[in-house]
């Protein structure tokens, strides 16, 4: 495995902005974790080949926690926009049913 911890807090970082990030637009959450895995694991089998100290199976298991990780955020954030956007599609139905009941108790 890699030595430096620099590497494993700046991927995790990284993965976690950039999940939160692309889970804004619109009907792209998939997106993350499928770039993460790959890009990852492209680096789990080229990296070995600098470094003598290094080796292709941990770092593909660091990248499939990575993609789960990133899986898991994604996920996270499709439920809470569909939440989110439920509750705003009650609250304007709640409010034109307020609006109409208030337009009929004026005509009377």
């Amino acid at each position: 495995m890699i030595d430096d911890v620099q590497f494993y807090i700046y991927s995790l970082l990284a993965v976690i902005v950039l999940s939160i990030l692309v889970g804004f637009l619109p009907k792209k959450y998939y997106i993350m974790p499928i770039i993460t895995f790959v890009v990852m694991g492209a680096l789990a089998f080229i990296l070995p080949n600098f470094y003598s100290n290094l080796e292709w199976q941990p770092l593909l298991g660091y990248a499939a926690f990575l993609a789960v990780l990133s899986l898991v955020i994604s996920v996270s954030m499709w439920v809470a926009k569909r939440n989110r956007r439920k509750a705003k599609e009650i609250r304007e139905a709640e409010r034109v049913l307020r609006e109409s009941e208030e337009e009929k108790a004026r005509k009377r």
